[in-house]
């Protein structure tokens, strides 16, 4: 288990976040969750802090499953972040999605849901080049 490839994982984990739901499918989150973004709304701290916490504990447990696995090869540990990606991360979202309170459960488990699965194979392909 290395910290550096389990840090810099975890921060791209958490840039993609941001670019997944702001510029290229923010408006969709935005309509999944009935959220009317104000005009020059900023965030709070925590709207920060949360996610990148939540990116970090996800890439150190993905090298606790490196570990265990061991990937011998690019590919196998593509299938491994995709494998937890659909399986836990699009799973665990459309689970919580179908909440009675979600204006669009259909649409905010496509958005979230495919961000994790994609997130989970950039973390996966991250710790392998790195370790």
């Amino acid at each position: 288990m290395q910290i550096t490839s389990i840090l810099i994982a975890g921060v791209a984990y958490f840039v993609l976040g941001g670019l997944w739901f702001t510029p290229l499918f923010g408006k969709q989150w935005d309509n999944a969750v009935g959220f009317e973004r104000p005009i020059r709304w900023r965030p709070s701290t925590i709207y920060y802090i949360g996610p990148l916490a939540g990116c970090l504990v996800v890439s150190f447990a993905m090298s606790i499953l490196f570990n265990i696995a061991q990937p011998e090869s690019f590919q196998k540990a593509v299938a491994l972040g995709l494998a937890c990606g659909v399986g836990f991360g699009a799973v665990i979202t459309s689970v919580n999605a179908i909440s009675p309170n979600m204006p669009r459960p259909g649409l905010y488990a496509l958005v979230t849901g495919s961000y994790h699965a994609v997130g989970l194979v950039l973390v996966s392909a991250i710790q392998y080049w790195l370790t």
